[in-house]
């Protein structure tokens, strides 16, 4: 069965780094500040490769999901939004796109969760049930 926290741990995670990240994140560091957050400012750097690390879970917890509801545009996605980040950063350097994937990643996560309630043989834990052997491009087939 998929390990349900790696996604959660990802995203949240993201989030959590994001507030500690004003340069990365500028819209958000107020909200990190008034956290206590800009403590980390002095380690930028790392934290900047924390938010890519916890992307990267994000997307490995949303594959594994996958593999549980079968939904191929959730996956895709979520692919979309991890490639973003990494555009964000590294080819078109702009905190725009890092909030825009900031933003997909939260989105993504919901969107899983609905998924996954939706679909009775994932929150049953029994994998995919279908007719035909694979699950529906909504996530489920009943």
């Amino acid at each position: 069965m998929v390990p349900r926290w790696t996604e959660k741990f990802g995203t949240g995670g993201a989030v959590i780094a994001a507030l500690a990240c004003p340069i990365c994140f500028p819209k958000l560091a107020l909200v990190g500040t008034a956290l206590g957050l800009s403590i980390f400012a002095p380690y930028e750097k790392y934290v900047a490769l924390g938010v890519q690390a916890l992307f990267v879970v994000a997307f490995v917890g949303q594959a594994l999901g996958f593999r549980a509801h079968g939904n191929r545009r959730l996956l895709a996605f979520s692919a979309f939004v991890t490639v973003l980040v990494f555009a964000g950063y590294y080819v078109v350097p702009s905190s725009i796109l890092l909030q825009l994937a900031l933003a997909g990643l939260v989105l993504a996560s919901v969107w899983q969760v609905v998924v996954i309630r939706r679909c009775a043989s994932c929150a049953a834990g029994t994998g995919r049930e279908s007719s035909r052997g694979y699950a529906s491009e909504r996530g489920h087939e009943h």
